[in-house]
């Protein structure tokens, strides 16, 4: 009977404590307004985290009733809004570039050359690797060619990625060091001559056969990158990331940092379409550790619109006789697509001219039952035609698009597609409207990592830059309520994760973003200046000035 008494005791006395110390793991936070981010736009005034879930949300005198031991955190004059959601970047190739030579706002190939000679005296790599030229904005927007980088590094092989990363320009060293022919024939790919001569430009599928062969970031200056890299977005207030696009590697160079507490953001990745993502998917099937989630592949049926890669019904504008690449096997990629949907997986392709998106439509269109349930995606959905819109509700398609992208395109887009055909372009209010809902990301390193840009872009047409005078296609503008949701709750819809993100509801990770600007009333001018003043993801303060 004694032994029985003592042996309760002990469980009262480690029972107690533990409920004691769960209780002080709770935290109330207050604000000006907290926004649930729900479809219904509810605005509460608290909130109470256990650990890294939601446990509470609503009056902040109910919430100090319910849990009295809980730790207050007030926001004063600021706003709480979900953590944002990139619904499609690239993430590790961005932590990368870190490292390597910005040439982003460059506006002339001379400029170009002067920020490689400053850039080459910190670096002690082998080659020089650079990007971010976009000679769309450079006056005479023609491509670049070997003679100034080879003038400038005649014996340093360069490689030097355009901004949307669907064209590379190498230097004389490097095709010399690649052992490269510069006459032959790539499927889906393109080798940029001017009067017979190769220019030292590579597109789409020729990228692929030239940046593979680049020595790699050093391992320890790859985590100095993707600690600095991770860091920024914290201050950008972004909790999830979308990789669109990773080898079975670097899902596990990121998993095992994550699992390690080297990186607090949450991934959705996106295995790229290769025999080992296939393999991947067939050994492990969907996974999901809360930090981690793989579980979709991602195609490519053509290239970037800036490059004239993107495949278009009709002729570009500005280059007759040429319609764009076509990256992908149309067979293999229904094949690839049947695969995947016997398994559950997403499907996301990458299209953005108006013939791959129609192909993209048509392809998914015969797994229609399915696919409503599976959610596949189309990244970008840049060009359509305009009949083709309905096919993303019929089918139940998700368009994830980069707001960004529409307003850095917008002074060159007219002159690629002529103005006769700008109805389809960009018109993420249409794709809401037939689809229900959009999911939006940058698409960074193409754009800035800011979700404030985003939302800027979506709901006003213009840059944050004020590069753009007059709204761009103002009739494909989002509302407010579809932005913000677009970039939380929807986003969250198009990763299978609306029940454990996207909204600050019970039962939710405790991953929000606190804002000095109410993103809902605020005057246009005040959108573009609102600042991150916190991030939280698992209720971890990850960001804090």
């Amino acid at each position: 009977m004694l032994r029985a008494i003592e042996y309760i005791l002990i469980l009262l006395w480690i029972f107690i404590p533990a409920t004691e110390l769960i209780a002080q793991q709770e935290t109330l936070y207050t604000a000006k307004k907290i926004y649930v981010g729900d479809t219904a736009m509810t605005a509460v005034e608290s909130m109470v985290c256990d650990n890294n879930k939601i446990v509470f949300t609503g009056p902040a005198d109910l919430a100090r009733a319910l849990h009295p031991k809980a730790k207050s955190v007030d926001f004063k004059n600021q706003f709480i809004y979900p953590g944002f959601i990139d619904a499609h970047c690239h993430f590790l190739a961005w932590c990368k570039g870190l490292k390597e030579a910005d040439l982003v706002g460059t506006k002339s190939e001379k400029e170009v050359i002067k920020r490689l000679q400053k850039f080459a005296k910190t670096t002690k790599r082998s080659w020089i690797v650079g990007r971010g030229w976009d000679q769309n904005d450079w006056k005479k927007k023609n491509y670049p060619t070997l003679a100034s980088l080879d003038k400038a590094f005649p014996k340093t092989p360069v490689l030097l990625k355009r901004i949307d990363g669907h064209a590379v320009w190498i230097n004389t060293a490097a095709i010399n060091a690649l052992k490269l022919d510069v006459n032959q024939k790539i499927s889906g790919g393109e080798l940029i001559f001017k009067n017979g001569t190769f220019t030292g430009i590579l597109i789409d599928n020729a990228v692929d056969m030239v940046s593979g062969s680049v020595p790699p970031l050093p391992e320890d200056e790859q985590n100095a990158a993707v600690t600095l890299g991770a860091e920024k977005c914290y201050a950008a207030g972004l909790t999830t990331l979308d990789e669109a696009g990773l080898a079975t590697e670097e899902i596990n160079y990121l998993d095992k940092l994550q699992q390690g507490g080297k990186l607090n953001l949450r991934i959705y990745a996106m295995l790229s379409a290769a025999p080992a993502s296939f393999a991947w998917v067939a050994e492990k099937g969907l996974t999901n550790n809360g930090m981690m989630h793989v579980g979709a592949v991602k195609f490519y049926l053509d290239g970037a619109l800036g490059s004239r890669g993107a495949l278009l019904k009709k002729d570009y504008c500005d280059r007759l006789g040429h319609k764009g690449l076509l990256l992908n096997n149309l067979r293999e990629f229904e094949n690839y697509s049947y695969f995947l949907a016997q398994r559950s997986w997403q499907v996301c392709v990458h299209a953005i001219g108006d013939s791959a998106n129609a192909l993209a439509l048509q392809i998914f269109g015969k797994f229609q039952n399915q696919n409503k349930g599976l959610r596949w995606r189309i990244e970008h959905a840049q060009i359509l035609d305009p009949k083709d819109f309905k096919l993303f509700g019929q089918y139940g398609v998700v368009p994830s698009v980069q707001p960004t992208h529409a307003t850095s395109d917008a002074p060159w887009v007219p002159s690629r597609i002529c103005e006769n055909r700008l109805q389809g372009a960009y018109n993420y209010a249409e794709l809401c409207k037939q689809a229900g809902l959009v999911a939006l990301g940058t698409d960074f390193p193409v754009e800035d990592i800011s979700p404030i840009k985003t939302f800027y872009s979506a709901v006003t047409r213009k840059d944050t830059e004020e590069k753009i005078k007059t709204p761009f296609q103002p009739e494909g503008a989002l509302t407010r309520k579809q932005a913000l949701l677009g970039m939380t709750l929807w986003a969250a819809y198009a990763n299978h994760e609306e029940n454990d993100k996207g909204s600050l509801e019970v039962n939710k990770y405790a991953d929000f973003v606190v804002l000095d600007t109410d993103l809902m009333i605020a005057p246009e001018k005040a959108l573009k200046k609102a600042k991150v003043k916190n991030t939280v993801i698992g209720g971890k303060m990850v960001y804090q000035p």
